[in-house]
């Protein structure tokens, strides 16, 4: 491993996170995806998370922005394989996160539901924001797609189903962007992008990517693994107990 690639690596520290906050909170009004943009004169960033595979790190990037004074909003993924929103535990981790000041939106899976109509895709939007709203008990006013691709990103009008499109023309021709997918910055370092210091941004974080310790994106992905199989290993160890049930075998 190189230095270079190893020095990336702390970028990705929660300690990191919050030097970050603090600067772009020093640059811009942090605002959100329904605030009526076209009124704000001064810098604006909006500042989104895409939760692919740990509500308890998003957790904890929302008492950062918290502690910080700045609200985000957290795009949740009904189709994940590393958590469940029907789970008691991650949906009482996603209130504490609303409960902190900070929105939800959809994030929304198209190769899930497959090739669709027009109007099927709007009928899957509904249904998945309003169930959203509905166990959250809170608007869900935009989305955000997973895995953008030629055919989703095809959808590039501002409002589909009344919410706001995060990968509207608008936003993408408009707005300047800064992306930590996969692990690794996709186009230009986020701290180099906000003492830049341009005058409408969007940024888009993932919070598994963030961790207390330096990392690789490899290592931070087997942590999300090996937590979420021993909280379900546990789960089923303690009902057992409960019960007053041998653990054959074990």
């Amino acid at each position: 491993m190189s230095g270079s690639a190893q020095t990336d690596y702390t970028d990705f520290t929660r300690e990191n996170y919050r030097r970050l906050i603090r600067l772009a909170r020093d640059r811009y009004a942090f605002r959100g995806y329904t605030d009526d943009l076209a009124q704000h004169e001064q810098p604006f960033v909006l500042w989104r998370h895409d939760i692919d595979m740990s509500v308890h790190a998003a957790r904890r990037l929302a008492v950062i922005e918290q502690e910080e004074g700045v609200r985000a909003t957290y795009f949740l993924w009904m189709h994940s394989h590393f958590y469940n929103l029907f789970e008691r535990e991650i949906s009482d981790r996603i209130r504490d996160i609303v409960r902190m000041g900070h929105e939800i939106g959809l994030h929304f899976d198209c190769e899930y539901h497959g090739e669709v109509s027009e109007e099927t895709f709007l009928s899957q939007l509904r249904v998945e924001a309003e169930w959203l709203s509905n166990h959250f008990d809170v608007p869900v006013d935009a989305f955000s797609f997973h895995n953008p691709d030629a055919r989703s990103l095809g959808h590039d009008q501002l409002h589909y189903a009344g919410m706001v499109n995060t990968y509207a023309a608008c936003f993408r021709q408009e707005i300047d962007y800064c992306s930590d997918s996969n692990g690794y910055w996709r186009h230009r370092r986020l701290e180099d992008v906000i003492l830049a210091s341009p005058a409408r941004l969007q940024v888009l974080t993932h919070p598994e990517w963030w961790t207390d310790a330096p990392l690789s994106p490899h290592e931070r992905v087997k942590r999300c693994i090996e937590g979420r199989a021993n909280a379900v290993r546990n789960l089923y160890e303690t009902q057992l107990a409960a019960f007053g049930r041998k653990n054959v075998g074990s």
